[in-house]
């Protein structure tokens, strides 16, 4: 964390602080003097300091995720504000100086929270977001262009095997790979087809990792050889 950082967190908690402690003071001179019970007035402006809290939370996460700010955050927070800015008024005395003063902390706390919500993210976190699309780009890479074109898919260690190989063996015996995969994902079919004549194709397909397409063509280049 850079002092830059720990400056401004300090600075918010210290205007939140002198904001909630004025706005608790003046609800409460306020609810007494309308005439409200003492265990409610003290415990009254917690309702609008829990607001504005949650409120003010609601809105910095949606900056920092790169959502828009919900507007029910923003509604709860200027209702906080309003209020807080309404109760600091009504307990000062009645002249203009005295309740520019009473004011100011709930204006500060609306001015910091507006702030920090619309601040932008600096350039430090955008940087693992470069790493996390390394694997995409790798992925997307390596994905046939037409999966129903080459229907027999090679295990894994397979794969990886092949990929080490030179370009010219690779060519040379690629046919002769394609003939024996297609010969074993045959005999895979005829054998799920005996042993559990009630799957439908899309059975067989999923089970072999193939595509129906390519299961409908096995079965009938089958039945269609010489007994």
């Amino acid at each position: 964390m850079n002092p830059t950082r720990i400056a401004r967190n300090v600075s918010t908690v210290a205007v939140a602080a002198i904001a909630a402690w004025s706005s608790w003071s003046h609800m409460v001179h306020v609810a007494l003097k309308f005439g409200e019970r003492p265990e409610v007035a003290y415990v009254l402006p917690i309702s609008v300091d829990g607001m504005l809290i949650v409120a003010s939370t609601a809105m910095v996460d949606d900056q920092r995720a790169g959502r828009p700010i919900r507007w029910s955050a923003r509604l709860a927070f200027f209702a906080g504000v309003g209020a807080s800015v309404a109760a600091n008024i009504a307990a000062a005395q009645p002249t203009f100086g005295a309740r520019i003063v009473a004011a100011w902390p709930a204006v500060a706390i609306l001015l910091v929270v507006e702030m920090l919500s619309r601040a932008r993210r600096g350039p430090a976190s955008a940087a693992p977001a470069d790493h996390v699309n390394e694997p995409a780009d790798a992925a997307i890479v390596a994905t046939p262009l037409n999966p129903e074109a080459m229907p027999d898919q090679a295990p894994p260690s397979e794969r990886a095997a092949t990929a080490r190989t030179s370009d010219s063996p690779r060519r040379s015996s690629a046919p002769r790979r394609r003939r024996q995969r297609g010969a074993r994902t045959s005999e895979a079919v005829l054998r799920m087809r005996a042993d559990h004549p009630d799957a439908s194709i899309a059975d067989i397909a999923t089970h072999l990792g193939v595509t129906e397409r390519h299961v409908r063509r096995l079965l009938m280049s089958t039945r269609t050889e010489p007994g």
